[in-house]
C-alpha cells in the first residue's frame, strides 16, 4: 500500500454518496452561490473539491456500470443507456476486494446496474449481491417506476412501493404519478418521497443493521436531482427566494460534430429552461437535506470522525447552457462530475484543486483507504487520489479521459480536448470557462499533445468494443 499503513482497527469507513445529473454550479459554495446546499457546503469546507473531475461516460447506466467494473465504455461496449443489457460473464467488480480486506459492503438506492450474463433475469438486488455487496436495497428510479406503473408492470416487490402500501399511501402515489407531465409529490413527510425513503433505509442500516465489528463501505445512490422535478411543493417554496441565473451560454461558438449532439436536444424556450432550473434547485435542496440526515446518522452511530465521505455525481446536465437540454456529450455541462472528498482527520480542508480526476480514480482510492496493497495495481483503471488529498502536487495523472460513441475527450488542469469524426476541438478554460471558442488551430502544440494522449489511452486500455445491444 502507498501512503500511510493502517492497522485493521484503524481503517476508516468509506461512504460514496452519488447524485444523479447534478450540475456542479447548483452547489452553493462550489458553484455560483444560488443553490440551497448547507450540507454540501459543510462537506466542502471540511474537504477537497475537484473542479476538473470528469465522468468516463456522461449517461447514467454507462457511468455506474463502468464504475462498478472499473472499465471504460469502450471496454464494455456500453456507451448509452440502451446498450449492454447484461454484464459480460466473469466481469471483475471492485466490492469483493473490499470484502476480502474485511469490510462490510452495502449498496442502497437507485441502480442502473445490469444483471450478469449467466443470470439475465436476476433482480437488481440479486445481481448486486453477486457483484460483492453484503447488504442491498435497490428501489429503481422515479421515472422508471412511473413507466412500470403506466405499462402495467408488476412493482409490488419494490421496497419503496411496499413502504407506501404499509403506510396506506400507495393510492396517493398512484394519483401523483398518473398522467403527464409529472405532478409534484403530495407526500406530507419527506421519508415518503422516494429519496427520503432510501435515505431512511441507509440511516437504519448505519445505526442499527450493519456489523459493528467491521469497517464498512456504503455506496448510496440518489435518484435526485435527476428529473422529473416532482419534489413536494414545500421544497419549491424553500428555493423560491433564490436568484437562479439564466444559462451562461445559449449556443455553441463553432460547428459541432453530430455525435456530440445525438443524445441531447435543443432547449425549448427561455421560460421552459427557467422552469427546469428552478426544478433542479428544488430537487438539489431536497437531496442536500437528505445528505444532512446521512451525516447525522453517522454522527449518532459514533462513526462520523472515522468515515471518509465521497460525494460525486454520475455526470452533469446542460439545463439550457449552449442552448441544450439533457446530457450524453463531452462538453463541460454534461461531463463534469461534482466531486468532494472529506475526511478532516487526515485530509486537507476547504481546498479546491484543478488537478484532473476521473470517476475511475475512486476505486483505487477506496482500495488505498481500505489498506489494500498496491491499490493502483489491483484496480483495473484509475489512480488513487490519496496523495492529492494529503496535499501533494500530483498523483501521476496528467489527463482525465471520457468518451461517448463516436467521440473522445481529454481534460487536464487547463484544457479540454475533444475529437469526433476527425474534427478536433480545444478549449482553454483559463480564458474560456464556458467553452465557446475552439482554439485547436491557434494552439497546435497543445492540440497535438492531447491528441496523442487520447490515442495512447485508447490503445492501452483496450479492448475496444462496438455498442452491445444484447
Amino acid at each position: 500500500m502507498t501512503g500511510i499503513s493502517l492497522a485493521a482497527g484503524q481503517r476508516p469507513n468509506i461512504v460514496w454518496i452519488e447524485a444523479d445529473d447534478l450540475m456542479p454550479r447548483f452547489m452553493n459554495k462550489l458553484g455560483e452561490g444560488f443553490g440551497l446546499t448547507p450540507n454540501l457546503d459543510r462537506l466542502a469546507e471540511q474537504g477537497v473539491h475537484f473542479s476538473n473531475a470528469v465522468c468516463q461516460a456522461p449517461m447514467c447506466a454507462p457511468s455506474r456500470n463502468g464504475l462498478l467494473a472499473n472499465l471504460y465504455s469502450h471496454n464494455l461496449g456500453f456507451y448509452r443507456n440502451g446498450h449492454m443489457k447484461r454484464m459480460p460473464e466473469g466481469t471483475w467488480t471492485f466490492p469483493p476486494v473490499l470484502q476480502k480486506a474485511g469490510y462490510e459492503t452495502a449498496y442502497i438506492g437507485k441502480s442502473h446496474i445490469r444483471p450478469p450474463a449467466g443470470n439475465p433475469k436476476a433482480s437488481k438486488n440479486e445481481a448486486l449481491r453477486g457483484y460483492g455487496f453484503d447488504y442491498v436495497n435497490c428501489t429503481g428510479e422515479r421515472y422508471m417506476l412511473w413507466k412500470f406503473l403506466k405499462e402495467g408492470w408488476r412493482i409490488d416487490d419494490n421496497p419503496y412501493i411496499q413502504h407506501l402500501k404499509k403506510k396506506g399511501l400507495y393510492e396517493q402515489w398512484v394519483k401523483d404519478n398518473t398522467g403527464w407531465p409529472f405532478k409534484k409529490s403530495r407526500m406530507e413527510n419527506d421519508v415518503d418521497y422516494l429519496d427520503g425513503f432510501t435515505t431512511q433505509v441507509a440511516v437504519d442500516w448505519i445505526e442499527q443493521e450493519r456489523d459493528t465489528q467491521k469497517p464498512f463501505f456504503l455506496w448510496f445512490n440518489f435518484c435526485l436531482p435527476h428529473g422529473p422535478y416532482d419534489v413536494p411543493q414545500r421544497w419549491f417554496d424553500k428555493v423560491a427566494h433564490l436568484k437562479i441565473p439564466p444559462p451562461k451560454t445559449d449556443r455553441f461558438g463553432h460547428d459541432v460534430p453530430a455525435p456530440l449532439l445525438k443524445d441531447n436536444k435543443p432547449a425549448k424556450s427561455a421560460e421552459d429552461t427557467a422552469e427546469h432550473r428552478l426544478g433542479e434547485a428544488a430537487n438539489v435542496a431536497f437531496m442536500d437535506a437528505q445528505i444532512g440526515r446521512l451525516l447525522d446518522s453517522l454522527n449518532a452511530a459514533g462513526e462520523l470522525e472515522n468515515t471518509v465521505i465521497v460525494f460525486f455525481s454520475d455526470h452533469s446536465i446542460f439545463l439550457g447552457n449552449h442552448g441544450r437540454l439533457h446530457k450524453a456529450t463531452l462538453f463541460e455541462e454534461a461531463l463534469n462530475a461534482s466531486m468532494i472528498v472529506s475526511w478532516p482527520e487526515r485530509f486537507q480542508q476547504d481546498r479546491i484543486t484543478p488537478h484532473p480526476m476521473e470517476l475511475m480514480d475512486l476505486v483505487p482510492t477506496t482500495f488505498e483507504l481500505a489498506g489494500v496493497t498496491e491499490p493502483n495495481e489491483v484496480a483495473k483503471n484509475g489512480l488513487s487520489i490519496v496523495p492529492l488529498l494529503e496535499g501533494k502536487k500530483t498523483n501521476g495523472r496528467q489527463y482525465a479521459f471520457s468518451e461517448i460513441l463516436g467521440a473522445q475527450a481529454a481534460t487536464d488542469a487547463r484544457y479540454r480536448y475533444i475529437v469526433s469524426e476527425g474534427v478536433e476541438i480545444l478549449y482553454d478554460h483559463k480564458t474560456d470557462p464556458f467553452e465557446m471558442k475552439n482554439v485547436a488551430g491557434d494552439l497546435p502544440e497543445v492540440t497535438e499533445r492531447m491528441r496523442k494522449a487520447v490515442n495512447k489511452w485508447m490503445e492501452t486500455t483496450g479492448p475496444v468494443h462496438p455498442p452491445k445491444t444484447y
